[in-house]
């Protein structure tokens, strides 16, 4: 066996302890207080290297976004081609409305799962933007047929909260509270179920009863707005606390995760709000 270099290992009395089959005796025991003032020490920080910064964030953020265009082109076009051959033909478009509500009712599960697991997973997360982005190109596409510029008109839209809320956080001059925290959530629940119950109830009715248009639908998307660049704040304020307590580089995909939720909600509600004013002034 070849000799190491451990002065404790080298020692007389480790070498006396180790030839009368005691090595362990050759180590002190250590006091009460010696193994309090041990395992109340800090957890050691990450080395520099490893800690997430913002371009970790920016880079994951780049490939959500590019999922998302990838599946949006996807959804566009399938919509485009279906609504073109059933104007020419005829046709139903009831096959690729559901393959649309499938995709929607994936996205949901499929962001649920990933934020309640205890460290996002990539994978999903891709995932995830790739499937919403094909549900957010066939609404987008339906949108746009209907009121023809309206998707330009909405990313813009999304644009202006995105940079109004950075300016905000940037600047300081808005921070949430815990409490602000608990009650717009609580709100956004409320506003996920209200919607999802509306769908249902509007497809059973078959468009007759519908509350999420007119001055209810407008005043509910303005809040609903209004709650997702609270979301964006929230996003950047636990950017800056994970950067700050040396988060490792895996963080960064939850922050770019709960900021391509925070947009997709704003991107959603921007287009259904502008659809709305865009009706009832054309009425």
């Amino acid at each position: 066996m070849a000799k190491g270099s451990n002065p404790v290992f080298k020692s007389a009395s480790f070498q006396d302890q180790l030839r009368r089959g005691n090595a362990a005796n050759a180590f002190p025991t250590p006091s009460p207080e010696s193994l309090d003032q041990m395992y109340s020490q800090p957890p050691k920080p990450p080395q520099t290297g490893d800690r997430m910064g913002v371009n970790d964030v920016l880079n994951k953020m780049l490939i959500m976004i590019a999922g998302l265009l990838v599946g949006g082109f996807v959804g566009w076009q399938l919509l485009a081609v279906v609504a073109r051959n059933a104007a020419l033909n005829g046709g139903s478009m009831t096959t690729v409305w559901l393959v649309v509500g499938a995709a929607g009712i994936a996205a949901l599960v499929i962001a649920l799962v990933n934020q309640m697991r205890r460290e996002v997973s990539p994978t999903l997360s891709v995932i995830y933007a790739v499937v919403e982005g094909f549900l957010l190109g066939a609404i987008s596409a339906m949108f746009e047929l209907i009121y023809p510029g309206i998707v330009i008109q909405a990313v813009l839209g999304t644009s202006i909260i995105f940079a109004l809320c950075l300016f905000l956080f940037r600047s300081g001059k808005f921070r949430t509270t815990p409490k602000m925290r608990r009650v717009v959530f609580a709100a956004a629940w409320g506003i996920v179920i209200f919607s999802l119950v509306n769908m249902l109830i509007s497809m059973v009715s078959g468009g007759a009863f519908n509350f999420r248009t007119g001055w209810i639908g407008l005043v509910i998307g303005v809040i609903s707005i209004a709650i997702g660049a609270f979301f964006l704040v929230t996003d950047f304020e636990d950017i800056q606390t994970a950067m700050q307590a040396g988060a490792p580089k895996s963080f960064a995909w939850r922050c770019a995760f709960g900021l391509t939720l925070s947009l997709v909600w704003i991107y959603v509600e921007m287009i259904r709000v502008i659809a709305i004013i865009r009706s009832m002034v054309s009425n």
